[in-house]
């Protein structure tokens, strides 16, 4: 399996605790025999900060990849390619998302031989939530977060994804740019998938966005299994991030552990 994240300019300052947990999260319930990476414009500093838990890699600048833009929407988020193994389960995870449990609803994703993609539903579906492009979405467009998404092995988002980054170059002026314009696109290239009944939507009961807006009045996590910390604060990650520390001790203690030790071998 590949677990992968990216994070990039403004947010690499402001989010790189929130990553450290978030990757920490996932090894927790996953195990270290998988691949970790977090892609980014400063390989350097992030990969001093996370303490040697993930393999750390610059975006490309050789210009083949044509998701390495500047603009307000995340489409950095997947370069160098939506897709980096075929052949391997693969895992988008946004740095504000954070895993409390084994995750029993993504083995019933991997197991159904019918899906192709899963993601997280969103907490209330509004046109916002698809960005600049609300313009293409039809009604049969889901409302879907992306800030977890998963391709089973087998299956590429890449060429529905393209098509509509594409569109969005075209028909999306600069000052029409959203931040949600990104998720937007990944809502509309999944929507034959969730036609022909190929998108797991995950249950956002357990999946769950929390916010000022979105299950702000949520008074513990005993019955979720993975939350998403919203943009641009995040406050329910400092909410409950004693929650994170209780299940990451051990994975906190590794870690420090193993950087301590690549330093000592490198003197």
């Amino acid at each position: 399996m590949i677990f992968r994240w990216s994070i990039w300019g403004r947010h690499i300052s402001k989010n790189i605790e929130l990553l450290y947990y978030s990757v920490l999260s996932f090894k927790k319930q996953f195990g270290s025999n998988h691949q970790y990476i977090v892609y980014t414009d400063n390989a350097n500093f992030v990969s001093k900060q996370l303490n040697a838990c993930v393999d750390v890699r610059k975006f490309s600048s050789n210009g083949n990849s044509q998701f390495c833009i500047a603009s307000k929407a995340t489409w950095l988020k997947w370069c160098p390619s939506p897709r980096l193994d075929i052949n391997q389960d693969e895992f988008y995870i946004d740095s504000d998302v954070f895993l409390l449990k084994y995750p029993k609803e993504v083995d019933l994703f991997l197991s159904n031989p019918k899906m192709k993609f899963a993601i997280l539903d969103e907490f209330f579906g509004q046109p916002w939530q698809h960005g600049a492009m609300h313009k293409k979405a039809t009604l049969k467009t889901p409302f879907v977060n992306a800030g977890f998404f998963i391709q089973k092995a087998g299956y590429n988002i890449s060429g529905d994804l393209i098509k509509e980054f594409n569109w969005w170059r075209k028909n999306v002026k600069h000052n029409e740019q959203t931040h949600h314009d990104e998720q937007g696109s990944l809502a509309i290239a999944l929507t034959k998938y969730l036609v022909n009944n190929e998108l797991f939507i995950l249950p956002k009961a357990k999946y769950m966005q929390i916010s000022k807006t979105s299950n702000a009045d949520i008074k513990n996590l005993d019955e979720v299994t993975l939350f998403h910390a919203t943009y641009p604060t995040h406050p329910a990650f400092y909410r409950f991030k004693n929650v994170l520390n209780k299940i990451l001790q051990e994975e906190v203690k590794k870690t420090k552990f193993e950087n301590a030790r690549q330093t000592h071998q490198k003197k």
